[in-house]
């Protein structure tokens, strides 16, 4: 049987996974109540002032293939913690903004890259090299740290923002979260990861036998039997039409979420109250995400899937009625709805990558995806400020998300990860016949 340490420390991987996370992408969503702050400082035009964050994630995209590299070379370890560095340097010069271009220097270029450094390639790439049969369950759970992230650091800071600006708010972010960073990956990151292949692995042979044994069914083995490299991913359908339908979850949740304060306060919601409606955002996300994992390792990842964008695009849909009409039931709805629907695509295209191309290369593969997803990210956010400062309503956005959350579903099944391997929960199903 595989050795009882080594499935421990496993799971330490993901707590470390879980606060890294949070604390990082806790940056990332705290945005949403430092852009209204600027906004009234600076009083830049909705495009100008997302135009920062559209940045941001395209730099954090255009990190990951890096990332992923360095990770594979360097290890997961000293990546993070030159990303913690990087980060606290971003954060402390962002409370010295007087130009929009020093924001877009400060936050969009070098806090992004810090974020990217310390974020989803280093620790997904470690999550797939522990765990083989309960992957959906360990990085759904690493993935809703970023619910909590959401849940207190949202809050937090507009609480900060009121009470001592939101300049102070950039160093004291920048003192705190990069030590915690450092500190756990210094402490727990010592330990290599358990490898998910006896190939070229010193595990021993009885713990190589229970691996196998736990492992799903491979329903494509020709497939599987492939040690994947970028360029082999790239002549794939299936990783090219990946490159549409990822890219396209977070055009949709990073053009609503980006928006979602400024969107409440035009509709005559209190500021501190928006910055809770995004708390419930992201308390709903961390139950989401560790619920979608774990059902996308039941019932499959389309299915999983679809029950999200399903999620999500109820979620949008309240937000245009709220629009209309101003029930305060609808804005507590939107932020369960929507937070379940933005747990599904961010927790699983890590998930899915990992059917296909699982191995010493996923981090390179990832990397490359989370590119895409950013420059779907820096789109979104982009043309909802954009749409909003020509047309003074975010109606219109909210009806192209729609139909881009429904495009990325079939994408989703057309792709079909199901016809790879067999989730756990369908280990015992019979391959389909040829």
């Amino acid at each position: 049987m595989k050795g009882k340490g080594s499935l421990d420390f496993g799971w330490v991987i993901v707590g470390v996974g879980f606060i890294t996370l949070g604390l990082a992408y806790g940056v990332w969503y705290s945005f949403s109540v430092f852009f209204v702050a600027v906004l009234n400082e600076f009083g830049w035009s909705r495009s100008l002032a997302a135009g920062a964050f559209s940045l941001f994630a395209i730099v954090h995209g255009v990190t990951g293939p890096f990332v992923g590299g360095m990770v594979d070379r360097f290890g997961p370890r000293r990546v993070i913690l030159v990303g913690s560095l990087l980060l606290g340097f971003g954060l402390a010069l962002c409370s010295l903004t007087s130009a929009w271009w020093h924001y877009y220097l400060f936050f969009g270029i070098i806090t992004a890259t810090g974020v990217g450094t310390t974020g989803w390639v280093p620790n997904t790439t470690l999550i797939q090299q522990w765990f083989k049969t309960n992957r959906g369950l360990a990085i759904g759970i690493i993935s809703s740290g970023i619910g909590v992230g959401i849940l207190v650091c949202v809050p937090s800071v507009q609480h900060l923002i009121n009470g001592v600006g939101w300049r102070m708010a950039y160093r004291i972010m920048a003192l705190c979260i990069p030590v915690i960073v450092a500190a756990m990956a210094l402490v727990f990151l010592r330990r290599s990861p358990q490898p998910i292949s006896p190939r070229g692995t010193s595990i021993p042979e009885k713990e190589i036998i229970a691996t196998a044994a736990e492992a799903p069914p491979i329903l494509d083995e020709e497939w599987t039997s492939r040690s994947w490299t970028v360029r082999q991913a790239l002549t794939t359908k299936q990783f090219r039409l990946l490159c549409i339908a990822l890219p396209l979850g977070p055009f949709i949740t990073q053009s609503i979420l980006s928006h979602q304060v400024a969107f409440f306060v035009d509709q005559g919601v209190d500021t501190l109250l928006a910055s809770y409606i995004v708390g419930i955002v992201g308390i709903t996300s961390v139950g989401a995400k560790i619920l979608w994992g774990t059902l996308s390792d039941r019932i499959g990842r389309e299915i999983t899937y679809t029950m999200g964008i399903t999620c999500a695009i109820c979620g949008m849909i309240l937000l245009i009625v709220f629009s209309i009409y101003p029930y305060p039931a609808l804005q507590y709805s939107y932020g369960i709805l929507f937070g379940m629907g933005y747990a599904a695509v961010a927790a699983l295209p890590a998930i899915i990558t990992a059917d296909f191309f699982e191995g010493r290369g996923y981090g390179g593969i990832f990397g490359t995806l989370m590119f895409l997803m950013g420059i779907g990210a820096a789109s979104g956010t982009w043309l909802a400020g954009f749409l909003y400062d020509h047309l003074g309503s975010y109606v219109l956005v909210f009806i192209i998300m729609i139909a881009c959350a429904l495009l990325a579903c079939l994408i989703i099944w057309v792709v079909a990860p199901r016809k790879i391997r067999n989730v756990p929960g369908k280990r015992h199903a019979s391959p389909p016949s040829v």
